[in-house]
């Protein structure tokens, strides 16, 4: 039995990004797994489908968002039902094809740390500090923050957010982790061969831009994600077209 973690904070919901992502886990996850849900807990939710842990967000914190991030991850990670394995999953992440177990664990990653843009701001700086550390340790390192289904070991990520004092640094743990225990392997790199990013609504060779024809810019990709700007009426209406038959975790 494989845990699907999904970190859920409702207040930065601007849609029904968690709705169509379960829907989708349901139509294309090909291997037996349970939901668990940390974080906000919405009323639509079926309580007798998934596993809960509440946690509140606190606010007013230095980098709160990554802070509470980690701490949601924690409580999953050492909470005695959880399994040894495991699959993150988040709200705006969506499942386009069947993919099986080791499809998702394989070792994916954005670029490596040589080819990382120059750019400013909280997240480029925490990804920033996540890449010192990790070459402090003598690893050689790439982005792994792809924002797709990652697969994990329960004892190893409890491992590596104290090794690396995660939480008190504000590291991202997903190139924490794979640059640590696979440091020679040469990972997945992204494609837009498989995978479609809305994030800003720009175009580059990472990120599409979610107007014009949706269908026609995600045939035969995976993995769908986007971020609230990338998210415009054209790609909700392409997201509830694949996605029209409502899962056993809603009511």
């Amino acid at each position: 039995m494989i845990e699907i973690f999904y970190p859920y904070f409702e207040n930065e919901s601007t849609w029904q990004e968690l709705r169509y992502s379960l829907r989708s886990i349901e139509c294309h996850f090909k291997f037996e797994y349970r939901v668990w849900l940390v974080g906000d807990l919405p009323a639509w939710i079926n309580p007798g489908a998934i596993n809960f842990i509440p946690h509140q967000r606190i606010e007013g914190i230095d980098q709160n968002t990554v802070y509470d991030a980690i701490t949601k991850h924690l409580l999953f990670i050492n909470h005695p039902d959880t399994g040894i394995h495991y699959v993150r999953m988040y709200d705006d992440i969506y499942l386009l094809k069947d993919v099986s177990l080791s499809d998702i664990g394989r070792f994916k990653a954005m670029y490596s740390f040589e080819q990382t843009p120059a750019r400013t701001g909280t997240w480029w700086d925490q990804l920033s500090n996540t890449q010192t550390a990790v070459r402090q340790k003598g690893y050689p390192g790439w982005n792994c923050e792809t924002h797709m289904p990652e697969l994990f070991n329960k004892e190893k990520m409890n491992w590596i957010i104290s090794v690396y004092q995660a939480l008190e640094n504000r590291l991202l743990t997903a190139t924490l982790y794979y640059n640590t225990f696979d440091p020679f392997t040469q990972p997945l790199r992204f494609s837009k061969d498989y995978a479609i990013q809305f994030y800003d609504n720009v175009e580059n060779r990472f990120y599409d831009t979610s107007w014009g024809d949706i269908n026609k810019k995600c045939q035969g990709k995976t993995f769908l994600n986007h971020n609230n700007k990338g998210l415009s009426e054209p790609l909700k209406h392409f997201i509830e077209s694949q996605f029209p038959t409502k899962s056993q975790y809603e009511k």
